[in-house]
C-alpha cells in the first residue's frame, strides 16, 4: 500500500510527483497506475502534473530517468575510477568489471518496475515504448562517451564503434537482470560472478593495441571553406556544429555534451566550456577567423544563428500551458537537439559531416575523418604562435601528444619556404 507523506512541504513538487509514480508504478504496474491516483497520494492537482510531465508517459519517462541514474555511475567515474589513470588492457577489464556489476545491482534495486516493465511491455502504446527506448538511449550514449575515453587513453582499440559496442554491452546487462528478476537465473549462469566474468573477457579478448599514432593530417583552408558552405546549405543547426569543429577544435562527443548555458560571451569574444567524462573542464575560445575567413562577431556567428533558430523551435513546439517546459528546456536541455527535441546523438553528427564531406578526400584517396577537423584547428593555433602550455591549456591535449603536432606544422612551414623560394 502506498502512503502520502505527512509533511510535503521540503520536498519539491516534480520530485513528490516521480517519488511517488515509481513507488505506484512498482506496487500496481504501470498500466493500472493513473495520473489521477498519481496525484492523489503525492497530494497534487492533477492539472499539476500535466504541467509538470504532459501527460502520464511523460512522468513514465521521468521515472525511468530517475531510476537511471544509479544506472548512470559511470558518468562520475572519475570519483571512483579515474578513468585518466587507465592505461592497459588490465585496467580495461577492471573499468567493465566496474561497470557491469554497478548496472546490476542499480537494477536489482527497482525489482517490481522491471518485472512491471517486462511483464506489461505488450500492453503499452507506441509513446510508453518511446519512453523506454529514449531512457536506454541515454544510457548507451554516457556509456558509449565512456568507452571512447578508456580506450583512447588505453591506446587500445576494438572492432566495433563505442556506440555499438555500448548498445551490445547494456542489452547483455539489461537481459541478464531480466532474466534474474523473472526466472531461475541459475540454470543458465552459475552465479552472478561466472556471468560478470564472461562478458568481460568476450569484450576484453577483442581488444588490441593501437599501432603507432597517426599521422597528423589536417584539411586545406580551401576544402575547409568548402566543407562550411556545405554545412551551411544544410541548415542553421549543421553550420554550428561545422563551426565548432573548424572554429572551437570540439570532438563529435564535446558537441553532444554541451548546454546552452556553456556559450558565454567574454570580453567580445565567444567561450565554450566543455567537461569530459572524468568532469576535468576547459574553457575554448570560439575562433572568429577560421584559416583566414571571417565568421561573424561575438554576438554574430553560426552558433548564435541556431541558438537564435533554437528558441524559436521550442516556442513553437511549446504553447498554451507549455510555457515553464519550453522555457525548462530551453536553458537546461542539450544546445544541439534532434527533430524530436531529443539531444543530439554522435551517430547523428558523424552523418551530417558524412554528408558535408562525401564529395573530398585526402591526398591518398582516403575520406575525410571527423577527427580532422580537430586536427586542423591545433595546426593553425599552433601557427598563430600560440605557445605549447596554452594549446594544450585550451585543446586538452596531454604534453607528451604535442609532439606529432608540432611536426605536422613544421612540414608545413617547410613546404610554404620551399614555394617562397621558387617563387
Amino acid at each position: 500500500m502506498v502512503h502520502a507523506p505527512m509533511s510535503v512541504s521540503r520536498i519539491p513538487t516534480r520530485q513528490r510527483i516521480v517519488n511517488t509514480a515509481l513507488e505506484l508504478f512498482a506496487s500496481k504496474g504501470i498500466t493500472e497506475t493513473t495520473t489521477r491516483q498519481i496525484a492523489d497520494f503525492a497530494q497534487v492537482n492533477e492539472v499539476t502534473l500535466f504541467r509538470h510531465f504532459g501527460n502520464k508517459h511523460g512522468l513514465l519517462l521521468a521515472v525511468l530517468q530517475e531510476c537511471l541514474q544509479k544506472y548512470l555511475v559511470l558518468a562520475q567515474v572519475g570519483e571512483s575510477l579515474m578513468v585518466s589513470d587507465i592505461s592497459s588492457q588490465s585496467d580495461l577489464r577492471r573499468f567493465l568489471k566496474y561497470y557491469i556489476q554497478s548496472s546490476l545491482r542499480a537494477l536489482e534495486s527497482v525489482p517490481e518496475l522491471v518485472r512491471s516493465l517486462v511483464g506489461e511491455a505488450g500492453q503499452y502504446p507506441a509513446e510508453s515504448r518511446q519512453a523506454l527506448a529514449q531512457g536506454i538511449n541515454q544510457v548507451n550514449q554516457t556509456i558509449a562517451t565512456a568507452i571512447n575515453d578508456v580506450l583512447a587513453n588505453s591506446r587500445l582499440q576494438y572492432t566495433l564503434p563505442p556506440i555499438k559496442l555500448a548498445n551490445l554491452l547494456n542489452t547483455c546487462i539489461l537481459g541478464y537482470a531480466v532474466i534474474t528478476l523473472t526466472s531461475d537465473v541459475h540454470t543458465i549462469w552459475r552465479d552472478r560472478d561466472d556471468f560478470v566474468n564472461t562478458l568481460v573477457d568476450m569484450f576484453v579478448q577483442e581488444v588490441s593495441q593501437l599501432t603507432p599514432a597517426h599521422p597528423i593530417i589536417d584539411i586545406p583552408a580551401e576544402t575547409v571553406r568548402e566543407i562550411l558552405l556545405q554545412a551551411k546549405k544544410c541548415g542553421a543547426k549543421d553550420y554550428a556544429i561545422a563551426y565548432l569543429l573548424f572554429g572551437a577544435g570540439l570532438t563529435a562527443i564535446d558537441i553532444t555534451r554541451l548546454r546552452v548555458k556553456d556559450y558565454q560571451i567574454q570580453a567580445n569574444h565567444g567561450i565554450l566550456r566543455t567537461k569530459d567524462v572524468a568532469d576535468q573542464v576547459r574553457s575554448v575560445p570560439v575562433n572568429q577567423k577560421i584559416l583566414g575567413h571571417r565568421y561573424g562577431s561575438a554576438t554574430n556567428n553560426p552558433l548564435s544563428a541556431y541558438l537564435k533558430s533554437r528558441r524559436q523551435e521550442i516556442k513553437e513546439r511549446y504553447k498554451g500551458d507549455q510555457k515553464e517546459d519550453a522555457q525548462t528546456l530551453d536553458h537546461r536541455e542539450a544546445m544541439f537537439l534532434s527533430g524530436d527535441l531529443q539531444p543530439l546523438s554522435l551517430e547523428e553528427i558523424e552523418q551530417m559531416w558524412t554528408s558535408w564531406t562525401q564529395t573530398y578526400c585526402n591526398l591518398d584517396g582516403s575520406s575525410l575523418a571527423i577527427a580532422q577537423a580537430r586536427y586542423t584547428w591545433c595546426i593553425e593555433m599552433l601557427a598563430r604562435g600560440m605557445d605549447a602550455d596554452s594549446f594544450c591549456i585550451i585543446s586538452g591535449i596531454k604534453p607528451k601528444e604535442l609532439k606529432a603536432y608540432q611536426t605536422r606544422l613544421n612540414e608545413k612551414l617547410a613546404i610554404d619556404k620551399a614555394i617562397a623560394l621558387d617563387s
